[in-house]
């Protein structure tokens, strides 16, 4: 094996050495910088855009960009103010108009007003039907305004609103209003009723007794007394830090009381309360603790008093996983985007912005915030106003010296895209639809989309680099002509046109070898583990097969390029990790 081994290893340093591939290749693209002016700007999805400004040699105007057409809108007045609105509009002229950024259609019906009015007639419509009970008959009869009470969410998000309804009866701890949730066709959730599992442990000095506390509405026994255990939440819309397509996520805190004197709360999920700064004993016989909520937006199939309530909710306590408090490098920061189940929170002052990701976690039936450690970097500036942006997915973007980065969604920054250092503005749809900007120095570009313009020679104005279609990337070569079929070198970064020429993604298989494209198209080398199997892309990018000497460790790559662990290959024995280990 010696001999075999040795021969793999020199056969490694010869493809190392003859590779034309670099091994540390950069995953982002350039984009191309176009001249014009633009003051404000949206992109939405499919290479679609709302731009104010000048970027076709003519008038400053307002304009709809599909297809790369402008269509030019010429009842609105350039330079007016702009906002996203709901799941598809852009309002404009401090919502005096709208339009459908899916077709470029514009109207002076008031998009915003009339969802607001449908969704608080619907509300009533149900609340009124439903409640039994829960609140005063005079509060579920009338019509409430949800003006103004849209919950935060994600970019281009449907609608969801808050309001509070007058308790009819004694529920959650004496409360005197509860929180509803409704979305634009009045399908609600009594947001303070489920609080999910609290595993609640009381001593009375002789016994100990733990009972699971699921609702603010019922009481529970602690040891040696029957119903003596309740628990209440308090929160309002300010509370809201986001949203998904299935949960709300809001800050709360929760209080657990004992009714009898004799009985003491002395553990929390388990976690023993003394000593831990974040549990409140202030208030005799009642423990208080922040959590941050994750609340279904779906019905459950039970009710209280009539009323719908959230199908589940699960309470993170702001703390470690011990229930100790959250050190200074951890502590939680004023703003939240929601991405893939996981919080991004992070904080704006001047220039800079501290960023961290929380997730929220479970250990031994103690759910809590599993907080990233902080990164801190800088965002260009103009108008007093940072360059940074969310998505629609919830991604956090910063724009600084040249390159757009998005948020790795644990503890760092990746480059994405290379840009005009210039650029001080953004707006992003996703990772495939942007419109980068500076007003002053007339310079723009858009990610996703491109406008069709021609010169004085009525001469079509030609591709050169990255462009994004519908069918996915595309490249041009300087003199325009589009790459097909081969590897493309650019920015030291290789990619994969297809013969198409629709950048590869995923596996692809290139005369008798494997490769493997990343999301972004860009070729990856070293380990990689897809599906929870580990491959070995050589530095040409070549999938490994057969023995290799990484650091000094040998693994073994079968024929699909799968390492191999815990087993025998050819009577020597490979580890859990896949290292030789004799």
């Amino acid at each position: 094996m010696i001999k075999g081994m040795s021969k793999t290893a020199s056969l490694l340093v010869a493809a190392a050495i003859i590779s034309t591939i670099p091994a540390n290749a950069i995953d982002y693209k350039k984009t191309n910088t176009q001249e014009g002016t633009i003051y404000n700007a949206i992109a939405y999805k499919d290479g679609k855009f709302y731009i104010d400004g000048n970027v076709n040699n003519s008038e400053d105007s307002a304009n709809y960009l599909s297809n790369g057409k402008l269509n030019n809108l010429s009842d609105i007045d350039s330079g007016s103010s702009v906002e996203n609105y709901g799941s598809k509009y852009a309002s404009l002229q401090n919502g005096k108009y709208f339009i459908d950024l899916t077709t470029g259609s514009l109207t002076d019906k008031s998009i915003k007003e009339n969802a607001e009015d449908d969704a608080a007639t619907a509300l009533r419509k149900n609340i009124k039907r439903d409640s039994d009970g829960r609140y005063t008959s005079a509060d579920a009869s009338t019509l409430k305004s949800l003006a103004d009470k849209e919950l935060l969410g994600n970019k281009f998000s449907t609608p969801w609103y808050g309001i509070q309804y007058t308790a009819d009866k004694t529920t959650n701890g004496n409360a005197t209003s509860l929180n509803v949730y409704t979305d634009e066709n009045g399908n609600y959730i009594d947001a303070d009723y489920n609080i999910g599992s609290l595993r609640i442990t009381t001593n009375n000095g002789s016994t100990e007794k733990t009972a699971t506390i699921l609702n603010t509405n019922d009481q529970y026994d602690g040891a040696g007394a029957t119903k003596i255990i309740s628990a209440s939440v308090s929160s309002t819309n300010l509370d809201v830090i986001g949203q998904d397509s299935k949960f709300i996520y809001r800050k709360a805190k929760i209080t657990v009381t004992s009714s009898n004197s004799s009985v003491a709360i002395t553990k929390i999920n388990g976690v023993t309360i003394a000593g831990k700064s974040i549990f409140d004993a202030s208030v005799p016989g009642s423990i208080s603790f922040n959590v941050i909520q994750k609340i279904s937006k779906a019905q459950a199939s039970g009710n209280i008093n009539g009323v719908k309530y959230a199908n589940s909710v699960t309470s993170y306590i702001i703390s470690q996983d011990n229930g100790n408090a959250l050190d200074s490098n951890h502590t939680l920061l004023n703003n939240y985007t929601i991405y893939n189940d996981k919080l991004i929170n992070y904080s704006i002052s001047g220039n800079t912005i501290k960023t961290k990701t929380i997730t929220l976690s479970s250990k031994s039936s103690y759910n809590y915030t599993n907080v990233s450690e902080q990164s801190s970097e800088v965002a260009e500036v103009i108008d007093n106003k940072v360059a940074i942006d969310t998505d629609v997915n919830g991604n956090l973007w910063r724009l600084s010296g040249g390159y757009l980065y998005k948020w790795d969604d644990n503890t760092d920054w990746i480059k994405v895209y290379k840009v005009d250092g210039s650029f001080n503005k953004m707006f992003v749809y996703d990772d495939s639809n942007i419109v980068i900007w500076n007003q002053s120095q007339e310079v723009y570009s858009l990610i996703g989309g491109q406008v069709s313009t021609t010169n004085n020679n009525n001469t079509p104005t030609v591709n050169k680099g990255w462009v994004n279609t519908t069918a996915g990337w595309l490249f041009y070569n300087n003199d325009g002509v589009q790459v097909k079929g081969q590897w493309l070198s650019n920015n030291g970064t290789w990619y994969y046109m297809k013969t198409d020429g629709i950048m590869a993604k995923g596996w692809i298989k290139e005369g008798t070898n494997w490769y493997y494209l990343s999301e972004s198209g860009a070729m990856k080398t070293g380990w990689f583990n897809d599906k929870g199997t580990w491959y070995f892309l050589q530095p040409s990018g070549a999938m490994k097969i057969g023995w290799l000497n990484d650091n000094g460790a040998w693994y073994y790559l079968n024929e699909n390029g799968a390492m191999l662990a815990n087993t025998y290959v050819n009577g020597y024995k490979l580890g859990s990790n896949g290292a030789w280990i004799g």
